[in-house]
């Protein structure tokens, strides 16, 4: 069941009808019901799934908060969830390189190759629950006697597909709130839904046509358009998984239940590290707390504290996908980071050197600009079918001028019209009024709900249109069709 559809929106209606008439201590059976019905509509085999790390996580958690033993029971149980997270993601892929290896890429294999399922969310909800087992281990946290509300925790539907990441004691207490219906929630969490339909289906659906044919065909292209496409694909992913989080995070809000925001204008950092901070926070938030702080973070001298983030954005390179490039993408922010730490002071003594005032508006500038501009590099690893793609990608972008391009037309010959990129760059500039005009998404939703009834539903009914008239539609509409889905 993708969360673009009408099916969706029949769901999420007839659930919320259900989930306000029954009795209040029955909300929670409701919410569990429509998960694993929502889950199961993708396909009945992911149920065996999510019950096994759900069971051997309830049952972990439980023997950690009563056992002696309990690092070695927190091992056995991450372990294993990993091993499954590692069998279904990554072990296809590993077997195709080790025959590549050994035997080139003919037809003869020294191991087999094959297929698998591979669970919508299995990567979200996997971790979602050993970061519960590492609470209850460090006592964060008491673990659930009852495996239902636990269920609930690793199953919630707005949330399965691709995050937000949630932690059990910020969203638990939600998942069972008495709370009387809120015709202001559910106003703010439809807004909130147009918005995250607008990011999608207008302008990220929009740029995903220029971008995939420029990275599927780059070698026929030279450095404009290679590096239009790689600013398209920064772009796109964004609007993309922004948008699936803000429909996420809105029908959730329906229901008078916080998902947390996973995004604060990620592409205003002036740094890498503020960019961390900025972009996936739920999974940033993660890594920092379940991998770089286990490892010691930054507390065991300078070289340690560079390897241990060497260590989580490998981590993070693994976890999004299989490949090469995802492990070189991982690297590099890695890279990024400690290159920046260790010559903040020489960077520091050059911008006085040149008469650069600290916090001046030139500073920042030439700080967001490499940023970005770094960003938007990695994103080309990000982006690519493989490693060597990536790098003909990066070869053929720096040495093949071909500025005429943004002159003669011929950018518009990729499938995006000159009127369709510019209802993408109106569309663009308008989310950066706004975000500009407010620090946080939950004040632009306040700035439209705040205004007179007049404005607020002219509004309302203008980011309706704009969907349905300008939104790309077509077959295929699935949930891969949100591209973070996939990862």
């Amino acid at each position: 069941m993708s969360y673009i559809s009408l099916t969706f929106a029949a769901f999420v209606l007839v659930l919320l009808l259900v989930y306000y008439l029954v009795p209040k201590k029955a909300r929670g059976l409701i919410l569990l019901a429509g998960s694993l019905v929502f889950y199961a509509c993708f396909d009945l085999r992911y149920l065996v799934f999510l019950l096994f790390v759900a069971a051997s996580t309830y049952l972990g958690a439980r023997l950690i908060a009563e056992s002696k033993h309990k690092k070695t029971i927190l091992g056995i149980t991450v372990g294993a969830n990993a091993l499954l997270w590692f069998v279904v993601k990554e072990l296809p892929w590993t077997m195709t390189l080790i025959n590549d290896i050994f035997t080139g890429k003919g037809t003869e294999t020294i191991v087999p190759e094959f297929t698998l399922l591979v669970p919508v969310g299995i990567s979200y909800y996997i971790i979602q629950a050993i970061g519960y087992l590492a609470d209850t281990y460090k006592g964060k946290i008491s673990p659930d006697k009852s495996f239902w509300k636990y269920l609930l925790f690793l199953s919630y539907f707005p949330a399965i597909v691709q995050g937000p990441i949630s932690r059990y004691d910020k969203l638990m207490p939600q998942l069972l709130n008495e709370e009387k219906f809120s015709f202001d929630k559910f106003r703010n969490g439809f807004v909130l839904v147009l918005f995250g339909l607008v990011k999608k289906m207008v302008i990220a659906d929009r740029l995903g046509i220029f971008v995939n044919a420029v990275f599927g065909n780059y070698s026929d292209y030279g450095a404009t358009l290679l590096y239009l496409g790689a600013v398209g694909y920064a772009l796109q992913l964004f609007m993309d998984f922004s948008g699936c989080v803000d429909l996420c995070r809105g029908v959730s809000t329906m229901f008078s239940i916080e998902l947390v925001n996973n995004f604060n204008r990620p592409y205003h950092a002036l740094s890498i590290k503020e960019f961390w901070g900025k972009w996936h926070i739920s999974f940033s938030s993660w890594l920092k707390d379940y991998i770089y702080i286990p490892l010691g973070g930054n507390r065991k001298g300078t070289l340690r504290k560079y390897l241990n983030i060497l260590i989580t954005f490998m981590v993070s390179g693994i976890w999004h996908g299989a490949g090469f490039q995802f492990l070189f993408w991982g690297a590099l922010h890695a890279v990024y980071q400690i290159v920046g730490q260790a010559t903040l002071s020489l960077r520091s003594k050059f911008k006085k050197l040149i008469g650069v005032k600290e916090g001046s508006f030139s500073e920042k500038f030439y700080q967001w600009l490499i940023t970005f501009n770094l960003v938007t590099f990695a994103w080309i690893f990000f982006r690519s079918s493989t490693l060597s793609d990536a790098f003909g990608y990066i070869f053929n972008m720096l040495s093949r001028p071909d500025f005429w391009v943004l002159f003669d037309g011929s950018m518009f010959e990729l499938g995006v019209s000159k009127n369709a990129f510019i209802v993408i760059l109106l569309h663009v500039i308008a989310l950066v009024i706004l975000e500009f005009l407010s620090k946080k998404q939950e004040d632009v939703i306040g700035m439209v709900t705040r205004q007179h009834i007049i404005l607020r539903w002219a509004i309302y009914i203008a980011l309706v249109f704009d969907v349905l008239l300008l939104g790309v539609y077509g077959s295929g509409y699935d949930v891969s069709s949100f591209m973070y889905g996939g990862f």
